[in-house]
């Protein structure tokens, strides 16, 4: 990639993520709103967080190393956000059993819409991890970072914040 194309990617890069920012900043907004008492395993979200947290190690691992290593880490990376996509997806039906599902209520929408569509841009993550170009890799690791970042945040609205 040359260097005025790799800017020209990074400022494109920046803007998408201003803009996710933006959407899923009000998402909290509103799930804070509605909040009510639900049955939400913290565990269930501390592992999630872990997975992710560990998916940013990789990730830095990745685009540290060249070639045949940098692969590897990636692959780790791919490992680590799959298991916490399976991971929401435990929890999700966890939550459905006990009833909190999208129709039930305000809190079952806004929950299921925010924890839903980051899922959603985890999988386009992994869809892209898996597919970019060498030259592509920090591009996007600043969207990987940035979806770690934010779901810290809604690891802490969601799951720590609510259970007071």
């Amino acid at each position: 990639m040359t260097g005025k194309v790799r800017q020209r990617a990074q400022l494109g890069m920046a803007m998408f993520l201003l803009a996710e920012g933006v959407f899923f900043f009000l998402l909290i907004l509103a799930f804070v709103y509605f909040r009510a008492p639900a049955n939400l395993s913290l565990q269930a979200g501390s592992i999630n967080t872990a997975l992710l947290l560990a998916s940013s190690v990789s990730m830095w691992r990745a685009t540290v190393y060249k070639s045949a290593g940098s692969r590897l880490w990636l692959a780790v990376t791919i490992a680590f956000g799959a298991a916490f996509l399976i991971g929401q997806a435990i929890e999700s039906l966890r939550l459905i059993r006990n009833g909190v599902t999208m129709s039930q209520g305000l809190f079952g929408t806004t929950f299921f819409t925010l924890t839903g569509i980051h899922a959603l841009h985890v999988f386009a993550g992994l869809v892209g991890l898996a597919i970019v170009p060498a030259t592509g890799l920090r591009i996007m690791a600043f969207y990987w970072y940035f979806f770690i970042i934010l779901w810290l945040a809604i690891f802490l609205v969601v799951y720590v914040w609510s259970a007071r």
